[in-house]
C-alpha cells in the first residue's frame, strides 16, 4: 500500500462574470429631500454632496456608451434629470444638479416609478439589463412605505433589478420594507454614514452586469 500523499486537482474558479457581454441601462434614484442637504458626513460635508460623488464614481465605472445610466430625484414629486443616456458626461452633469432640486418630503414611491417608466420607455436598449438604484435618508412621507414597496413590485414583474441603499441610523429607515424593495434581501444595502456610500456603489457596480 502506498503511503499517503497530497493530491493537486485543478479547479476553475470564477470570480468575475463576463462584463463585456452583459451591458445594462440603470437608473440612479437619489433621494433629494431636506435632510439629504442640511445633514452632515462623518467630515463634515452634506449627504447630497457625498451622495453626488458615489454616483459619479458609479457611472464613472459602466462601460458607456454600450451602457446607459439615466438620473432620477424625488421629494415631494420625482424629476428625470436626466433620460437614459450613452454620454457619460452628461449622466455626471445631471447628478450635479439634483442639490438644485431639494424640497421637504421624501416619496420613494414616485421615485421607483418615475425609474420604472424610464426604463421600460423609448430609449431602453432591449439588449441591456434593466436596473436602478434607489437612495434614501428617511422614512417614507407622506405616502407609507408598503406604497414604494408596491411600486417596487410592479417594477421586478418588468424584470428591473432594484438595489436600495438606506442612509442613516435603522431608526430612520424603513428598513424591512427597503429590504422587500430589493430585487434580494442583500440588494438592500445599509450605510450608517454617507461617507460609506462610495463602497456601496462600487459593491453594486461589480455585482450589477453579473
Amino acid at each position: 500500500t502506498p503511503a499517503p500523499a497530497p493530491l493537486y486537482l485543478p479547479i476553475a474558479l470564477r470570480e468575475r462574470c463576463p462584463v463585456a457581454k452583459q451591458h445594462v441601462d440603470v437608473a440612479l434614484v437619489i433621494d433629494a429631500s431636506t435632510s439629504m442637504r442640511d445633514d452632515r458626513t462623518a467630515t463634515g460635508r452634506t449627504k447630497l454632496e457625498a451622495a453626488v460623488e458615489a454616483a459619479a464614481a458609479f457611472v464613472d465605472a459602466l462601460a458607456l456608451p454600450l451602457d446607459q445610466a439615466a438620473v432620477v430625484g424625488f421629494n415631494a414629486s420625482p424629476w428625470v434629470e436626466q433620460p437614459l443616456t450613452t454620454r457619460r458626461a452628461a449622466a455626471e452633469a445631471a447628478l450635479a444638479r439634483i442639490p438644485a432640486g431639494v424640497r421637504e418630503q421624501t416619496r420613494i414611491d414616485l421615485g421607483i416609478q418615475s425609474a420604472h417608466e424610464e426604463l421600460t420607455g423609448p430609449r431602453r436598449l432591449a439588449s441591456n439589463r434593466p436596473a436602478m438604484i434607489v437612495l434614501t435618508d428617511g422614512l417614507a412621507n407622506p405616502e407609507p412605505a408598503s406604497t414604494a414597496v408596491q411600486r417596487a413590485a410592479e417594477a421586478k414583474a418588468d424584470e428591473i433589478t432594484i438595489f436600495t441603499i438606506g442612509l442613516g441610523h435603522e431608526g430612520e429607515l424603513n428598513v424591512p420594507e427597503l429590504t422587500q424593495m430589493a430585487t434580494r434581501p442583500d440588494y438592500f444595502f445599509h450605510a450608517p454614514d454617507a461617507e460609506d456610500l462610495a463602497a456601496i456603489y462600487r459593491a453594486i457596480a461589480v455585482e450589477l452586469p453579473c
